[in-house]
């Protein structure tokens, strides 16, 4: 027999995801090209503010030095009447309801997929994340 060979591209391509529930079931997710810094963050705090304009939002983030940015603190500190920001303690991410979210994508949407590239694979996790936005049910047991 021969030896099977993969042929790969050699160009790694990457997205990132980020996302934020609510123990109402609600599922607010951004996908990225690149890195997130600090314009991202704040990109995707104030589409959570819009799909809530008349109420304060609660969020409960980790330590990533993106969440600490000064324009972060800056922008959060100038809406101070729309968001609150808590933050957990380093290395305690099963005390983020959010993580689940992942570990659920990665154990049960994405287990028996395969994509060809990074194109592929950053439309169907648009897919997988955006039926689990229509799981109200399992988005609550997440907390």
């Amino acid at each position: 027999g021969k030896t099977p060979k993969v042929m790969v591209t050699g160009n790694r391509g990457s997205f990132i995801v980020t996302s934020a529930i609510s123990p109402a079931g609600k599922l607010i997710f951004r996908i990225e090209k690149g890195k997130v810094h600090a314009k991202e963050h704040i990109e995707f705090l104030k589409q959570i503010m819009k799909q809530h304009p008349h109420r304060k939002i609660i969020i409960i983030e980790d330590r990533s030095p993106v969440h600490r940015a000064k324009k972060v603190d800056k922008f959060i500190e100038e809406n101070m009447n729309k968001i609150k920001i808590y933050r957990l303690p380093s290395y305690a991410p099963e005390l983020n309801p959010d993580e689940h979210v992942w570990e659920y994508l990665k154990a049960y949407e994405l287990k028996n997929h395969q994509a060809q590239n990074t194109k592929e694979l950053r439309h169907l996790v648009k897919r997988k994340m955006q039926s689990i936005q229509r799981r109200k049910e399992l988005l609550m047991s997440f907390f």
